[in-house]
Parts: C-alpha cells; sequence; structure tokens
C-alpha cells in the first residue's frame, strides 16, 4: 500500500546523496515528489477499496452459506416423497374419469330415467333402489308412488346433465334391456339413489346379488325408517313393505292408525284433483312440511306449476314451493 512513497523516498536521497549540484538536486528532488505523491496516493486508495471489497465478498458467501449443520439435526423419521401418492381406495370421492355423462330426457318414475348418451337414448334402471310404482300397467298407483317420481323430477330436472357409474357386479342391462346404473348429480357430489333413500322416497333394494354400494345405501334406509322419513311417516300409508331382497327378507312399517282419507279426492275450492297420497287430507301450508324438498314433491304430485298454485305454496309462481324452507 506504501510501496510509491517508499520507491519515491529512496530516489529522492539517491538524488541528494549524488548530485552535487544544489540547484540540478533540488531540482530533481521536486520532479520525484510531484511524481511520487499522485501515484502514492491513488495507489494508497485502491489499496483500500480493494481491502473492503475482498471483505464484503467474505461477508457475502457467509450469509448464503447454508445451514448444513440444520439440515444434519432434521429427523430421519420424515418420510421423503420419491413418488406420486396412491390415489385413495375410497371409490366414492367424485371422479368423473369413471362416469360417464349423459342428458336427462325425462323422469319415468322414482328409479328410472330416460337419458341420452351421444345422441342415443337409453333408459336406465338406477341400481339399489325400489320406489312406489307409478307407471307399471299390471299394478294400482302405490302409496307414495306420486310423491318419489315427484322428487326424482324435483332434483334430476334442475340437473339435466347426470353422470352414469356401472357396476360389475350388477351386469350392464336387466332384462327389460335397461341399463343399470348409478346415478350422481351435481357434478358428481351427490349419489341420487342414497339420496332417495335417505329422505323417505325409495326403499334399497338387491336383486340378486349384492352390489357395490349395499351397506351405504343400506344404513340409509335404516336412519330413514329410524326418523320416521318420508313413507316411514307414520301417517304417510297404512303400510309400506319394501321390496324383497336377494336374502328374502322385507323390511315393513305399519301404523297403528290409518289416514282418515287414502282415496283420490276433489279439490273443488281451486277445481283440481287430488290423487293418493300422504297429503290428501285438505289444504296445506309450508308450515306442514319439514323441508323444500318434501314440499316441492307434493306440490308437483298435485299438478303444481308456475300456472297451476297448488295450496297456494308457490309465493312467486315460478314453480318452485315454499322456497323458505331448508
Amino acid at each position: 500500500m506504501f510501496l510509491p512513497f517508499l520507491v519515491g523516498g529512496g530516489l529522492a536521497y539517491l538524488a541528494y546523496r549524488k548530485i552535487g549540484d544544489v540547484k540540478t538536486r533540488n531540482i530533481a528532488i521536486a520532479i520525484i515528489t510531484l511524481i511520487t505523491l499522485p501515484l502514492g496516493s491513488a495507489w494508497f486508495i485502491g489499496g483500500i477499496n480493494s481491502s473492503n471489497t475482498s471483505k464484503n465478498v467474505v461477508n457475502q458467501q457467509e450469509i448464503v452459506k447454508p445451514d448444513i449443520a440444520g439440515i444434519q439435526k432434521t429427523p430421519s423419521n420424515i418420510p421423503i416423497l420419491t413418488e406420486e401418492p396412491t390415489p385413495t381406495s375410497d371409490t366414492r370421492q367424485p371422479s368423473q374419469t369413471w362416469r360417464q355423462q349423459a342428458t336427462l330426457v325425462r323422469v319415468v318414475d322414482g328409479d328410472t330415467i330416460s337419458v341420452s348418451i351421444n345422441g342415443k337414448n337409453e333408459t336406465v334402471r338406477i341400481i339399489g333402489i325400489d320406489t312406489p310404482e307409478v307407471v307399471d300397467p299390471r299394478k294400482t298407483v302405490e302409496c307414495f308412488g306420486r310423491e318419489a317420481t315427484g322428487m326424482a323430477k324435483n332434483v334430476l330436472e334442475n340437473n339435466k346433465t347426470v353422470l352414469l357409474e356401472s357396476d360389475s357386479t350388477q351386469g350392464e342391462r336387466d332384462k327389460y334391456q335397461r341399463l343399470l346404473r348409478y346415478v350422481w348429480v351435481d357434478d358428481g357430489l351427490i349419489d341420487f339413489g342414497e339420496m332417495m333413500i335417505a329422505t323417505g322416497y325409495a326403499s334399497e333394494y338387491t336383486y340378486s346379488t349384492p352390489y357395490k354400494y349395499q351397506q351405504v345405501y343400506k344404513q340409509a334406509e335404516k336412519d330413514a325408517s329410524e326418523a320416521k322419513k318420508g313413507f316411514w311417516a307414520d301417517d304417510a300409508c297404512d303400510s309400506y313393505t319394501a321390496p324383497k331382497t336377494s336374502t328374502g327378507t322385507t323390511t315393513q312399517k305399519t301404523t297403528q292408525t290409518a289416514p282418515t282419507q287414502q282415496q283420490s279426492t276433489t279439490n273443488t275450492s281451486r277445481g283440481t284433483t287430488g290423487s293418493t297420497s300422504t297429503y290428501s287430507n285438505g289444504d296445506k301450508d309450508c308450515s306442514d312440511f319439514a323441508t323444500h324438498a318434501e314440499a316441492q314433491a307434493y306440490f308437483v304430485s298435485k299438478g303444481g306449476s308456475p300456472t297451476n298454485n297448488v295450496d297456494r305454496l308457490d309465493a312467486d309462481h315460478d314453480g318452485s314451493a315454499c322456497e323458505s324452507l331448508p
């Protein structure tokens, strides 16, 4: 850092010792001094900057230096993800990769629908459920049949697009050549069959062999029966007998007191014809229903529409009854 000053001082000393002429000697010393001072100053300042730069580089290296000791202290029992996780084994998780999209054409009854798949119409018999008959020409309209159909229409016609899921344990079609499928709505979030059972509009039905969701459906039926929902209610029907399962067993609900009126009645005050129904005993108000779905099923079963306000349940005449209910 002081090298230029040492060199300049040495040259000035030599000039002083070797040059005898005083004037010449002074001129030489002056020239050496003029050269040494700026060069020495520049050299000195450059040395300071170089020293600071070196210190900064060292500091930066210390800052970014990884904490190897800290990494080594990480517990060895923490798993390291080396591959994608295995998908969940819960087959009821929404996944459109194994469900076929279809467009609803019409609701035949509570357990049968007509759909369009790639432009081809197909009739679908929903796996695992059975609802009271309304369209079988061999049978009369069964108690709660219209309500079950009304509930199916209310749910499915508001979705239009449904997802169909097959079940290898049940085969592709039944003896009537209907597709055998589970039906999912709301983008695959709601199992329509389970919902119908859980609300008391359908019973669990095992045709011949156990199916994929049999235990789920049986539990839904047990819960609906205990909660007296839908046709399990004490005042719904004189009796309701679920269809026989593969074991030949049935689930039957009876009531001690039958409703005072189970046959078709005519509502002369509104000029509308009633039907065999749990709600055939006169005028109804929204307070008579626990949910909007229950009120809507009754409304539809009575022929309700935006232009036919059955029992004045449709306040804004949009075809939806008791919208204030949950």
